[in-house]
């Protein structure tokens, strides 16, 4: 029997969450005799390459930004090109784009998308609902965007299943703790790691606040491994409070997981989270975790047994969880080993490629019936 040959479609192949999920999935799908074909709506980006270096096929639809509809005969012309079995998008645009035009050559499954849960620009919800019943499937990566989906967009329980971020826990394990002196930070100062995009809903400027008030009381440094448009604010935060000689801004970095192996505390405040891979990462390497009470952090995170949560807003929270955890090494292991459990239980990257393949066959086999 012949693979599945599924188009994966994101909004860009940027340094990204969800990028990144794709290329993880891509990787393996072999596994599972699916045939990945992974591309974009946006510029080719850094991913590309990744991706054509592993021998994926990959392809660019070149727009210049988020209206430019051009993309769309584009991507007509690559669907026709490569006549996937079945097109799997990812994102607002990707999911519009798929649906305008996937069905474009013949009549194919789509299956779309969701991994956060959009709290800032309402105009994505309603674009969602006015179009989701063109998707034949569409696919949460937590119970907190399914429920975001059922109850803000109005999707139909009977068209939405959730299938969790994957990892590769073999492969975390093998990766070896980062070097400190690689940046300049020290070995017997506490070390607070932040990886992400630097977009505002992350919540960087509270981060800085956050950690003004844990240096004030406990000699320590931060580090920040991303890149994006709050860049310059967070330098502007961090010079405010004359944080310099103990905040490394980084940029983006290949070495995350070895980052958190040495790190005491992965500290994510962010405004809204779908399932971040960044803290599924740091409950694999055992990095101990505080993060915002936020439906998607809350899932993973059961608080006083694999991490802290705290109200998003609240400084003073987030500061004493930080603090309690550097100050308590016994404690920041009994959560490690805890959120190890966990990890492994819903998040192993075999078993959620072969549950992405269920999801295909069921759409193609619906598609002949």
């Amino acid at each position: 029997m012949p693979p599945i040959r599924v188009m994966l479609l994101s909004t860009d192949l940027e340094k990204g969450g969800l990028p990144l999920r794709l290329v993880r999935l891509a990787r393996y799908f072999h596994t599972v005799d699916v045939e990945p074909i992974v591309g974009c709506l946006a510029r080719r980006g850094p991913l590309n390459d990744r991706l054509a270096s592993l021998g994926i096929e990959t392809f660019s639809c070149d727009a210049t930004g988020p209206f430019d509809a051009r993309c769309l005969i584009s991507l007509a012309r690559i669907v026709r090109r490569f006549d996937p079995d079945l097109i799997h998008s990812s994102l607002l645009h990707a999911n519009l784009a798929a649906r305008l035009v996937g069905r474009i050559d013949r009549q194919r499954p789509l299956l779309t998308s969701t991994v956060t849960i959009e709290t800032r620009q309402t105009w994505h919800l309603l674009i969602e609902a006015l179009t989701c019943d063109v998707s034949d499937m569409h696919v949460a990566n937590s119970e907190a965007v399914a429920r975001h989906l059922r109850d803000d967009v109005g999707l139909s329980p009977d068209r939405l299943m959730v299938i969790p971020n994957g990892l590769d826990l073999a492969e975390i394990d093998a990766v070896p703790p980062a070097r400190r002196e690689e940046f300049d930070l020290r070995d017997d100062v506490p070390l607070v790691v932040w990886a992400g995009r630097m977009d505002p809903v992350k919540n960087l400027e509270l981060l800085i606040d956050v950690f003004a008030r844990v240096r004030r009381q406990r000699a320590s440094q931060l580090l920040l491994l991303g890149e994006g448009p709050q860049r310059a604010n967070i330098q502007t935060r961090v010079a405010m409070h004359g944080l310099g000689a103990s905040v490394c801004i980084a940029g983006w970095s290949e070495k995350i997981v070895g980052w958190l192996k040495t790190a005491d505390v992965l500290l994510l405040p962010s405004l809204t989270e779908g399932s971040p891979n960044v803290l599924l990462e740091a409950m694999a390497c055992g990095c101990a975790v505080v993060a915002s009470d936020v439906p998607g952090c809350r899932e993973l995170i059961t608080p006083g047994e694999t991490g802290h949560l705290c109200c998003s807003a609240d400084v003073q929270c987030f500061a004493r969880q930080v603090l309690a955890l550097i100050e308590t090494p016994a404690l920041r292991r009994r959560f490690a080993e805890q959120a190890l459990v966990r990890v492994r239980q819903k998040h192993d990257i075999q078993d959620v490629v072969e549950r992405w393949r269920e999801a295909y066959e069921r759409l193609i086999s619906q598609g002949r019936t």
